[in-house]
């Protein structure tokens, strides 16, 4: 959800929508004064807001949820913000008003630049600081077994001028549960065996293991035509979640796989440092998940990508074979092409490869984050002791 700083001022603005908030939630006109929309998503509008009671000078973000909001969703949210927000650059919650089917979360409202600003002249200080916070924020809610699910620019608020840093949005956040590993399985004793055997009936156990011959001797032979056979037909529909914004999925979400993991933040936060290195915002064009998985193909490799959808159960076929590019390479040719572009004066497309020199570490770290193998990629804290920020 994008936010704007355009609205400052003190002077209430008395448009459509903020009358509309004040009938809604009527102890909103005693407690605030509204100034305006600042922020609009799918599911929730951000109006800007001072306290009446401070003289006008204590700013508020008023998050106000579309009434068609699931409530178990709405709960969520509100949990995240009081249990984990607050510290380690994490948004907080002041206040949550309800009036019937309308909902108010008050947070402190921080102003903030926009991405697209300072991401092609972003220091290699500065990104560490950036970084930093980003994965601090990340970290912190990932030890409370939460998964944000849209990690982006426009959800990690960054005041330059005063380097400040915060998380927001947890509207799409959703609770992990790792699954158990059994580790110690309860030993299966010879009388235990005994007694199943007697209490098994063996006509059903061989009318069984028939059936699953013939399951498993049947082969699909659809795959890749343009049809469906019926062994097709008959399996189960695959669900997967793959909530967040395109440009930031992560290969097992647009694979579609089942068991996702806080690692598809991490990969998000792998995006956002790619745009920094690059100097390129988005970088990643991708209206839909094939062609998403087509662009990190053109990054990655078709091998690579082929090895990690069979690690996830999935099969991918390219009509011919994608070279990997060298990420650093890329990255510099990028950055030095958009600082040109956007430059009047010529002579600094010639020196952009003297400024803001990343060292290797920084591209050491991305691909770490970037890891197109869920279960070997860095996580928040594994990356906060990467020697990029020791340096």
């Amino acid at each position: 959800m994008e936010k704007k700083t355009r609205v400052e001022e003190v002077n209430e603005d008395e448009t459509d929508n903020v009358v509309a908030l004040k009938n809604t939630i009527p102890l909103l006109k005693d407690l605030f004064y509204i100034h305006g929309k600042v922020g609009e998503g799918t599911f929730s509008s951000v109006f800007l807001a001072t306290l009446k009671a401070s003289d006008g000078s204590k700013k508020f973000a008023l998050k106000h949820l579309v009434p068609t909001r699931h409530p178990e969703k709405i709960e969520r949210e509100l949990q995240c913000m009081q249990q984990i927000g607050g510290q380690d650059y994490v948004v907080g919650l002041e206040l949550c008003l309800r009036s019937f089917e309308t909902v108010v979360f008050v947070m402190p409202y921080m102003r903030h630049d926009r991405f697209a600003d300072y991401v092609q002249d972003m220091t290699v200080q500065e990104t560490k600081d950036y970084m930093i916070a980003l994965l601090t924020a990340l970290r912190r809610v990932h030890q409370f077994n939460i998964i944000h699910r849209d990690v982006k620019p426009s959800n990690f608020l960054y005041d330059r001028c005063n380097k400040r840093y915060v998380l927001v949005d947890f509207g799409l956040a959703q609770e992990y549960v790792a699954k158990e590993k059994f580790n110690n399985p309860k030993p299966i004793t010879s009388e235990m065996q005994s007694f199943k055997r007697k209490r098994s009936d063996e006509n059903s156990l061989n009318q069984s293991l028939i059936s699953r011959k013939k399951v498993t001797g049947e082969k699909c032979y659809c795959f890749a035509k343009p049809k469906v056979c019926s062994l097709c037909t008959l399996r189960p529909e695959q669900t997967a979640p793959r909530a967040g914004t395109p440009g930031f999925r992560a290969p097992e979400v647009l694979l579609k796989h089942p068991s996702q993991t806080p690692a598809i933040d991490v990969w998000a936060s792998g995006v956002m440092m790619l745009c920094i290195l690059s100097g390129t915002q988005p970088f990643f064009h991708s209206p839909d998940d094939c062609t998403a998985l087509a662009e990190i193909t053109t990054i990655f490799g078709s091998a690579k990508m082929q090895q990690c959808a069979q690690k996830l159960g999935k099969k991918i076929i390219f009509n011919e074979d994608i070279p990997g590019v060298d990420i650093v390479s890329l990255c510099q040719k990028l950055q030095k092409r958009n600082k040109g572009l956007n430059s009047k004066d010529h002579s600094v497309y010639e020196q952009v490869s003297s400024d803001t020199q990343f060292p290797k570490e920084a591209y050491h770290l991305l691909l770490r984050l970037l890891d197109l193998d869920h279960k070997t990629r860095f996580t928040a804290d594994q990356a906060l002791n990467h020697p990029f920020f020791k340096l």
